[in-house]
């Protein structure tokens, strides 16, 4: 049927239409686990569509970008490439669980794995 064609073909398309039809980040490969937090004052500066809006707001609080991806329902290839981009825009920062010199903050890690299992 012409309208169940159409809204297949959205679906396939629409991951490229929001990454420009990039397939990786502009930056270094964000593992799943990478936590992702909002800077306030930027985002209040910046204008940003549907998709960068919701990260934004949802990084108010900190979230990995697994728990980004299953919160919005946008496909994890696609929040890599939208928070790569964010990054890169100073509209976000990263931490990176077991970087070199990195000490984990445990009370940190605590929240995160109460909201992965809440998932």
């Amino acid at each position: 049927m012409p309208g169940e064609r159409g809204r297949g073909a959205s679906r396939v398309v629409r991951p490229y239409a929001l990454t420009g039809g990039r397939t990786e980040p502009a930056g270094a490969e964000l593992e799943l686990e990478a936590l992702v937090f909002a800077d306030p004052a930027a985002v209040a500066a910046a204008e940003l569509g549907d998709e960068r809006g919701a990260i934004a707001r949802l990084c108010q609080d900190i979230s990995s970008v697994a728990e980004i991806s299953a919160h919005l329902g946008i496909p994890v290839g696609v929040v890599r490439v939208l928070v790569g981009d964010m990054v890169a825009d100073g509209l976000v920062h990263l931490y990176r669980p077991g970087a070199p010199g990195d000490r984990p903050d445990l009370a940190l890690l605590e929240r995160v794995l109460l909201g992965l299992r809440a998932i």
